[in-house]
């Protein structure tokens, strides 16, 4: 979360994706440029991994996702084009408090007109439109909060449903700091801040653990 990556596949670190970029087709920039890394096997063009970054700051929404008109499907994806591949997946990012729900999506997706979504996992989907991926979708999203040293959440039913009001709380006032602030308001953001992380305290579990680093690392920058 501090870094607000999502990692999909079985590579657990830069080194396997380097690996992995030798046998595939697909977007080799890294993540402070303008492209994700989505990688697509050469042999059969099937999806096999990427590294996303997460646009900032991440808009609050504490309605329901408006989900318009999306198909569902079930499956994997292949690359049509490999020799033309690119794209940038968010431009933009949601997270419905209510839902728990992150939607990160490119400006290029236009929401009117009909699209489809591919559940590749259970909590993970790539939302498609005119055969070009435009976005994803991370369902259970703060069940899926990870801190540096570990690499894979597990079925946890320790998790409080407050956890996504704390998260949502998280995201606002990052998206706050960006305005210009008097002393006093960022104070009084510094207080929200450690009220969260204080929340937070009892529980040891991951998505916790990540929160709290998180915040950690927030308050020691402002």
């Amino acid at each position: 979360m501090s870094s607000q990556i999502v990692w999909i596949g079985k590579e657990k670190n830069y080194n396997e994706i380097e690996e992995l970029k030798n046998i595939s087709y697909g977007s080799f920039n890294w993540l402070w440029s303008d492209a994700d890394t989505i990688l697509f096997n050469r042999d059969g063009l099937e999806f096999i991994g990427a590294v996303i970054k997460l646009n900032e700051p991440i808009t609050v929404k504490m309605d329901k996702i408006d989900r318009g008109l999306i198909e569902d499907k079930f499956g994997n994806i292949k690359i049509s084009e490999a020799k033309n591949f690119d794209c940038k997946l968010s431009d933009f990012t949601e997270y419905y408090v209510e839902d728990d729900t992150i939607l990160s999506y490119s400006k290029k997706w236009n929401r009117i007109n009909p699209s489809t979504e591919i559940k590749v996992t259970e909590d993970f989907s790539f939302v498609l439109q005119n055969e070009e991926m435009m976005g994803f979708v991370i369902y259970k999203a703060s069940k899926h909060l990870l801190p540096d040293g570990i690499d894979l959440v597990e079925e946890n039913n320790n998790i409080k449903e407050d956890l996504r009001i704390k998260l949502g709380g998280f995201f606002e006032i990052i998206e706050r700091m960006d305005d210009e602030l008097t002393q006093y308001e960022e104070s009084e953001l510094k207080g929200s801040l450690k009220e969260i992380y204080e929340e937070t305290l009892p529980y040891s579990e991951p998505a916790y653990i990540t929160l709290r680093d998180t915040i950690s690392n927030v308050l020691d920058y402002m």
